[in-house]
């Protein structure tokens, strides 16, 4: 068996790919991803589809040409030669001409997403809460080995060396890295004290974002009890997760800054805030002292004895018209009292009895008339001083009595 250099390996490799006549020149249609303009003017790019993806490059001479601003999403259709890059290990596109065809079917459906998740309202702004302005601790769900990680940290312990952090390492991209950024989310959502969570990762390709469009994820941000500060990318990248996020931050970096306070200003803030107390209280005593002054210069309280003594005058006056007019009160009770008794005996049914007259009853009831008696009938006769009873003989009408 024949031993070979790597070189001689590639070499064969790249043989092999120009021999192919239908490798030479060809056109290939696909969706773009990992987009990257490098400074030195080459474009390079990953050409994909649903089932194979393949890298590419287009070099400044040939890039300035293309008449639009190639960016991860976009369908196009590359016209090019296909060769194996020996330094690189990879084979690639070598594109001559770029053209756009429209809408790629991951941006496709990433729009589709926003446009749902916005209609159920998970991106309103009145859903927004503002950040803690002392958290007592900050929750940060990353990668462990990221410089994300790192440049929060650093940033936090500038701005305030106490502040308390608490980490959920998790993975930010790759198959299974929403779920678990999920799983860490709810974690530090239930950790007692954590008042906001950063949830982010450095800046990456299209694909390297995806997770952060994750539906469970933008639902699971959504929901947090606790305010969330997105930080997934570099300043121009941009996820579902970041409408979903109470705050977005351009960087991890500019997140800690919004999470986590400077201890100097705040401290600068409470001298500031004790000064103004202090001087709102030695003003208001001063005005307090100035009208304690003001009203003991008025006469009154230059001599108080006679403004007692007017005082004394005043209620003794009062004394005196109230008790003339609660004489006049009672008497005027008094003869209403006597005219009403004076009614009351009256009415009194003994008062006849008393001059000489009686009144007559049958079995309990008052007799007004002869018509309410008859022969033989028992009465009581009522005198002043008693009663008799009495049978009925004989009755004779008045008339016949005349």
């Amino acid at each position: 068996m024949e031993i070979l250099s790597v070189g001689e390996v590639a070499r064969i490799l790249g043989g092999v790919l120009e021999a192919e006549p239908r490798l030479r020149l060809l056109c290939v249609r696909g969706e773009l991803g990992s987009v990257k303009a490098h400074p030195s003017g080459h474009f390079y790019f990953t050409l994909k589809d649903e089932s194979a993806q393949i890298r590419g490059v287009m070099f400044r001479s040939r890039f300035r040409n293309v008449a639009f601003s190639p960016k991860d999403g976009d369908m196009v259709l590359v016209t090019g030669q296909v060769a194996f890059y020996q330094a690189g290990g990879q084979v690639q596109i070598y594109a001559e001409e770029l053209e756009q065809l429209g809408l790629g079917a991951q941006l496709m459906r990433l729009k589709e997403l926003k446009a749902r998740l916005e209609a159920e309202g998970l991106f309103r702004p009145e859903r927004k809460r503002p950040l803690p302005l002392l958290p007592r601790k900050v929750g940060i769900v990353t990668s462990s080995s990221g410089a994300a990680l790192r440049d929060i940290l650093q940033i936090t312990r500038r701005r305030h060396p106490g502040q308390d952090v608490v980490v959920a390492p998790a993975r930010v991209q790759g198959q299974g890295a929403a779920a678990e950024v999920v799983r860490a989310l709810r974690r530090l959502a239930g950790h007692p004290g954590v008042d906001v969570i950063i949830v982010g990762r450095g800046g990456g390709s299209q694909e390297d974002l995806d997770a952060f469009n994750d539906e469970a994820l933008v639902r699971a941000v959504a929901a947090c009890p606790v305010p969330v500060v997105s930080a997934v990318g570099h300043e121009t990248d941009f996820t579902l997760v970041d409408f979903a996020a109470d705050q977005r931050a351009p960087t991890p970096s500019a997140a800690a800054e919004l999470a986590v306070p400077v201890q100097r200003e705040l401290a600068l803030r409470i001298w500031e805030l004790r000064q103004r107390l202090g001087q709102g209280l030695r003003r208001s005593a001063e005005r307090r002292r100035d009208r304690l002054a003001a009203a003991l210069q008025r006469w009154p309280m230059r001599r108080p004895q006679e403004l007692l003594l007017r005082r004394r005058e005043r209620v003794q006056a009062a004394a005196r018209l109230l008790g003339h007019v609660g004489r006049g009160d009672a008497l005027r009770r008094r003869a209403r009292l006597q005219a009403v008794q004076g009614r009351l005996g009256g009415l009194d049914p003994r008062g006849p009895l008393r001059r000489g007259y009686a009144m007559v009853t049958k079995d309990g009831r008052g007799v007004t008339g002869i018509r309410d008696l008859l022969p033989g009938d028992r009465i009581e006769v009522h005198l002043a001083d008693g009663q008799a009873s009495a049978t009925i003989e004989e009755i004779e009408s008045g008339e016949e009595a005349r």
